[in-house]
């Protein structure tokens, strides 16, 4: 508990965010499934807003979904950064193969 005080003086954070943190903590934990779901609710391991019981974490749906749409962009956004990069490399070799290319990365 004292780190959780001393973060939330440190960089000014609300309830809220202390909230999220906590529920975040307990997402990354060890802990059991059991565990997770007396914490946090029977659908923790679902994605995005559904996996959220405001009434166990306190932490509101809206940011759930916030911080849910935000990985799916960034996922998207490196998922086409690959391919583009494949692609581009496909089009230099323009060869393909099953192996490893010599002299690629």
């Amino acid at each position: 508990m004292e780190e959780y005080s001393i973060a939330a003086q440190v960089w000014k954070l609300s309830s809220c965010d202390m909230c999220e943190l906590a529920r975040n903590s307990v997402l990354m934990s060890g802990f059991s499934h059991k565990v997770k779901s007396y914490w946090l609710g029977p659908s923790y391991y679902k994605e995005g807003p559904e996996s959220n019981d405001i009434r166990r974490t306190n932490v509101p749906d809206i940011r759930v979904a916030y911080r849910f749409e935000t990985l799916t962009e960034e996922l998207n956004l490196i998922t086409h950064a690959v391919r583009t990069d494949e692609l581009d490399s496909i089009d230099e070799e323009e060869t393909l193969t099953m192996g490893p290319v010599l002299g690629g990365r």
